[in-house]
């Protein structure tokens, strides 16, 4: 069973990912003397088969329940190790069997597998499939508030509605789990959770104190892995206030531990992490060769959200250095995971359960309130009727009202329709007034300087006898020189006076002035972008405008990055953010994102999208040269 299941996993994610893994493998061996880096290691084949003796256990059970324990510390064994798909593929296998099977307190068996699969999901960043499994591991358990399995559940499902957007509501679970954890380690477990929300709030020092709170315990109780993962979030904090040969310190010890002990999960997303700050600090090529190795393992491991987050880094490190070709082939890549997660989530199954979760959370209430409920019904009865023919009277009350309110819209809708109109015809008008007001100024340009030069030309021309050729010379050489003047005033004067990327970076410059967002621009190379055509200049100048000012409205994000290269005779233009992205089947774009379309229309550009929630929107933008 084990060599089966793992073959056939194997076979089927490297068919997609040999010759990416091949070419990073061999390119590590020749950065393994890189200066500064800790021994990362890319393993060839997965280092965390299980023992034998594990699967003799399942298949010499002799009943159901020793199968279910048999399997299920094969399922801690992978979770030990952090193989998120081994986790999945048992813990779903045993869900199945178990829904199959009599067995003694066989909802809180079930309740415990949905919470193992759950936790898998999530650590593959699968939120979605995550939230539907914590719906089921609570729907199995007792549904008390003390009760261990219930919170257990509830934990996970606050963690992944903060995630999912819903913040308050993630929070408010997280904070009541503390109040009512039925043991030491599922409230310590909730701080840890709670530090998290505080972490991505940028409020530090509650993210700390909640985190050692729950540090505390871990350490007093021997829970090592629990603790390395707090480690690596005080590391990320340190690394936030500007300790980062602290923060390197802590997550390398993170990293050593990790690896030392087997957590090869907590290992990549050490070496995420530590990738990272190489990046943030500049040291561009031990960047590389980290997350280079992250990307390697999370592609073994089959971690979607590492790897996702290891070709992110990776992709900014070969734009920091200049190597745009293999940055732009790793957006490529990061597609692919993109499409892959979002295929992994079921939604409508985790609405159904939504609903059916809240009906159970709310069956209790409704059981104590029916017998308040029945005396009220009594006392109601009693005044019926005259309440009956008073609310008869109102209902007509209400009727007139909302005619006349109705009334009252439609005018008022009609006024703002023809308020809409004027303003719009008095824009029109001024456009074409300004339209008037240049066509004259050019034809007066054309008549008064040009015509009369072009007058004074045939004059001379035709008087052959007294034909001067150094006058004739200087007159035409003096009206080419005004149509080249009356034509160059038609482009805006920035573009004719500087290069166009002096007026793209000093642009860039004034907006991070005034604002919080952290703003990169890589333009390469620079020689070739300068010598576009002025059209194409202005152009592209108005979409950069456009991209940044809605990045800066509507995604909340903390890191913008923009890259404009010239490559293959084409102008490209990248445009990525870490905000809060949007459903591409959802969302309506607005006059803004037309306004672009038309521009890209007249340049014959190309544009193309990727955005999810909560995991920011990339825009590729490709314009021909020729």
């Amino acid at each position: 069973m084990r060599t089966g299941y793992l073959k056939k996993e194997m076979r089927l994610l490297f068919a997609k990912q040999v010759i990416i893994t091949v070419l990073l493998f061999f390119a590590l061996e020749g950065m393994s003397q890189s200066v500064g880096v800790q021994g990362f290691k890319a393993f060839g084949v997965n280092p965390t088969i299980p023992n034998d003796s594990l699967f003799s256990k399942i298949n010499k059970a002799k009943d159901f329940k020793a199968k279910y324990d048999a399997t299920f510390d094969l399922i801690e064994f992978h979770r030990e190790k952090g193989n998120l798909d081994s986790i999945i593929y048992y813990g779903n296998k045993l869900y199945t069997e178990t829904t199959k099977n009599k067995l003694i307190d066989k909802e809180n068996h079930l309740s415990k597998v949905s919470s193992i699969v759950a936790e898998g999901k999530l650590e593959k960043g699968l939120f979605d499939e995550a939230l539907k499994w914590y719906f089921k591991g609570i729907e199995h358990s007792n549904s008390k508030p003390n009760d261990e399995l219930f919170v257990k559940n509830r934990i996970g499902l606050g963690a992944v509605k903060y995630v999912r957007g819903k913040e308050e509501e993630g929070k408010a679970i997280i904070e009541e789990c503390i109040e009512n954890a039925p043991n030491e380690k599922l409230k310590h477990d909730a701080f840890f959770e709670l530090g998290f929300i505080y972490y991505t709030k940028n409020e530090f020092e509650k993210a700390k104190e909640n985190y050692n709170e729950a540090k505390l315990f871990y350490v007093s109780d021997g829970y090592v892995k629990e603790t390395l993962k707090i480690d690596l979030w005080l590391g990320r904090i340190l690394q936030k206030e500007g300790k980062t040969a602290e923060a390197l310190d802590l997550c390398y010890n993170v990293f050593n531990e990790s690896l030392s002990r087997g957590f090869f999960t907590l290992y990549a997303k050490a070496g995420n992490v530590i990738g990272n700050f190489y990046l943030k600090e500049g040291d561009y090529e031990n960047a590389k060769t980290i997350l280079s190795t992250v990307y390697i393992n999370s592609i073994q491991w089959g971690n979607l959200e590492i790897e996702r987050r290891a070709i992110l880094g990776l992709q900014n490190a070969y734009a920091e250095t200049g190597d745009y070709k293999n940055a732009h082939a790793l957006m490529t890549q990061l597609n692919r995971v993109n499409n892959e997660i979002l295929v992994s989530q079921n939604k409508q199954q985790v609405n159904e359960l939504e609903v059916q979760y809240k009906t159970l959370e709310q069956k209790q209430e409704i059981e104590r309130q029916k017998t308040v409920k029945a005396y009220i019904l009594i006392a109601f009865l009693i005044v019926l009727i005259p309440v009956l023919a008073l609310l008869y009277m109102y209902y007509q009350k209400l009727q007139t009202q909302s005619k006349l309110t109705k009334t009252l819209e439609e005018v008022n809708q009609q006024k703002i329709t023809t308020l809409l109109k004027d303003q719009e015809l008095k824009l029109v008008k001024a456009s074409l007034e300004g339209q008037n007001n240049e066509r004259k100024r050019i034809a007066r340009e054309l008549h008064d300087s040009i015509g009369g030069n072009l007058a004074t030309i045939k004059l001379q021309l035709s008087n052959k006898s007294k034909l001067e050729e150094e006058s004739l010379i200087k007159q035409v050489d003096e009206t080419y020189n005004q149509v080249r003047e009356l034509s160059h005033n038609l482009m805006p004067k920035k573009f004719k006076d500087s290069a166009f990327t002096t007026i793209i970076t000093e642009y860039i410059n004034n907006v991070k002035a005034l604002s919080k967002e952290q703003i990169t621009l890589q333009i390469h190379p620079a020689e070739e972008v300068d010598q576009i055509n002025e059209n194409l200049k202005v152009e592209l100048y108005k979409i950069i405008q456009e991209l940044l000012t809605n990045a800066l409205k509507h995604a909340k994000a903390t890191q913008i990055d923009i890259q404009l290269s010239v490559f293959n005779n084409t102008i490209q233009l990248l445009f990525e953010d870490d905000g809060v992205g949007f459903d591409q089947e959802k969302v309506k774009y607005g006059l803004g994102f037309q306004n672009l379309k038309d521009r890209l229309k007249t340049i014959k550009g190309n544009i193309l999208i990727n955005s999810f929630p909560n995991k920011g929107t990339v825009i590729d933008i490709d314009v021909p040269l020729n």
